[in-house]
């Protein structure tokens, strides 16, 4: 069996907070590659995730075992959802609900007495109760529909104990976070070693060590555990299984690093995602470990060769303000000489940056003041009375924000190119490209884009234009890159990535 230990930490936001956004993981993504070759893997959870079972069914993820420390600390062993409404808690008689977009506000004699909070599937995340408008406690709810932790707070609105509850609304253990002990319930005295711990991490570690792992075939089976500097056990406690660190820009690891390096006696085992992580990896440890991508490649080809219209794609999510403006300033001048031939879609992931590119569209507009119209801002009747009469080009520009996937293939469907400025390359863009057939322009070399094959490398942002020059106005260049790009589809395919994960647990 493969067991995988995910850094994930972060529990799931309040509906009205939530903005979607796409994410990257490597741990989703190596389990990715085990479900499309149908290769067993099991899950070992060491964070406190009472919504797990709601970002398991959001990954469409389904291992085939989990190993959950709090799980087992709080004496449950399934995945079945039972629903929990408002109405199932005990309010006072009097009580007056009032129902907003993404809160009940529970009122008592007219003062504040709870607040309801949702998620984005309209499940509760927490209860928050208050006395004298001053915040003493909150409930957390598990996704399965149970009340699992209890948060209490000072006057400060700060938490200063952790109370973990089972199914039965029993308290299974008390973390107080200002001294770092754990009290163990006495009536659970099988549970664990000892009723007290220094340290929660000591607790976390013995359920790992003795209860979860505690079965670990080290003829059979493998252990790969994102090596991650925010996680509560320390790394070298994994080392009597000979696991297999996976190491990715997605989590920070020198200092981890330096620990296990330190204590493995030269006997351990890294995975980097990339040639970035590789260098930093080989300069701190002075190991020369395997690489396995993170992303697959699919087949899934584009369709702008049918267009009339030329789309470029400029991602800035990577790229400073200034060389944003001046990647869009270029962009422009081809733009406004050609507007029926080539079009720009500004490309982001974070809300941030697509503010960027409202501004950069925005400056457009500003520096060039009555030489050219935007295609979204006016009806096409009145755009082409405009255009007939004073012969002001119309740009098709506008930006775009990726927050999934399936977004990014739909934007790349119509993309003739894509920039990719920033000083290091983003993966899943680059593999998105490749999958789609189109070509990209990079500021540094890189083993996926080879120059004037399927990409240009493009040192300046001045070079961007030959860049688009070379794949731009013709099909010839173009289709070589597209073969090119096929050829490279196949050794990003997921079969191909399970055949590196097979040759490392052989070794």
């Amino acid at each position: 069996m493969n067991y995988l230990v995910p850094a994930w930490h972060r529990l799931l936001d309040d509906w009205s907070w939530t903005i979607p956004r796409i994410e990257f993981d490597d741990a989703v993504s190596h389990i990715k590659t085990f479900q499309e070759n149908q290769v067993p893997y099991s899950l070992v959870i060491t964070d406190y995730q009472p919504q797990l079972s709601t970002k398991l069914n959001q990954l469409t993820i389904s291992p085939s075992q989990i190993l959950n420390v709090f799980d087992y600390l709080q004496g449950v062993n399934h995945l079945d959802n039972q629903i929990v409404t408002y109405r199932d808690f005990n309010w006072p008689a009097d009580a007056q609900f009032d129902f907003t977009s993404f809160r009940i506000v529970v009122l008592v004699k007219g003062q504040l007495y709870a607040r309801i909070t949702f998620d984005t599937q309209g499940k509760i995340l927490w209860v928050d109760y208050f006395v004298h408008d001053k915040h003493t406690r909150r409930l957390l709810l598990d996704s399965r529909g149970f009340i699992s932790r209890e948060e209490l707070f000072n006057d400060q609105d700060q938490p200063i104990q952790h109370i973990y509850y089972d199914e039965h609304g029993y308290w299974r253990i008390k973390h107080d976070l200002s001294t770092g002990q754990v009290e163990v319930n006495n009536l659970f005295v099988d549970l664990t070693k000892h009723l007290h711990y220094a340290h929660l991490s000591a607790l976390l570690t013995e359920v790992i060590q003795d209860h979860l792992l505690n079965h670990f075939d080290h003829d059979n089976d493998h252990l790969v555990v994102t090596l991650d500097d925010q996680a509560k056990i320390e790394p070298d406690k994994y080392l009597q299984y000979q696991p297999l660190f996976s190491l990715s820009r997605w989590h920070p690891y020198q200092q981890n690093l330096a620990k296990i390096n330190d204590k493995s006696h030269n006997n351990l085992a890294l995975l980097a995602d990339n040639d970035e992580t590789y260098e930093l990896i080989k300069k701190q440890t002075g190991l020369d470990v395997p690489i396995i991508p993170l992303f697959q490649s699919r087949f899934n080809l584009g369709h702008s060769q049918r267009l009339s219209q030329e789309r470029i794609g400029l991602f800035i999510e990577n790229m400073t303000d200034d060389e944003a403006h001046q990647a869009v300033e270029l962009i422009y001048q081809r733009l406004v000489k050609k507007p029926a031939a080539e079009a720009l879609t500004i490309l982001t992931y974070s809300i941030e940056k697509m503010q960027l590119a409202q501004n950069c569209i925005n400056q457009l507009k500003e520096n060039h003041q009555g030489e050219f119209i935007l295609a979204s801002e006016a009806p096409d009747e009145v755009e082409e009375i405009l255009t007939e009469q004073t012969s002001i080009p119309k740009l098709d520009i506008d930006a775009q924000r990726i927050t999934t996937p399936v977004e990014i293939g739909r934007q790349f469907d119509s993309l003739r190119i894509v920039i990719d400025w920033g000083p290091t390359v983003d993966e899943f863009l680059q593999i998105t490209a490749i999958s789609t057939g189109i070509p990209q322009l990079c500021r540094r070399s890189n083993r996926q884009v080879k120059d004037y094959q399927n990409g240009v490398i493009c040192p300046t942002i001045s070079d961007i234009n030959q860049g688009l020059d070379y794949f731009l106005g013709n099909l010839k260049h173009w289709n070589q890159s597209l073969v090119y790009n096929v050829q490279l589809m196949n050794q990003y395919s997921a079969a191909e990535l399970m055949t590196k994960w097979q040759k490392l647990f052989k070794k």
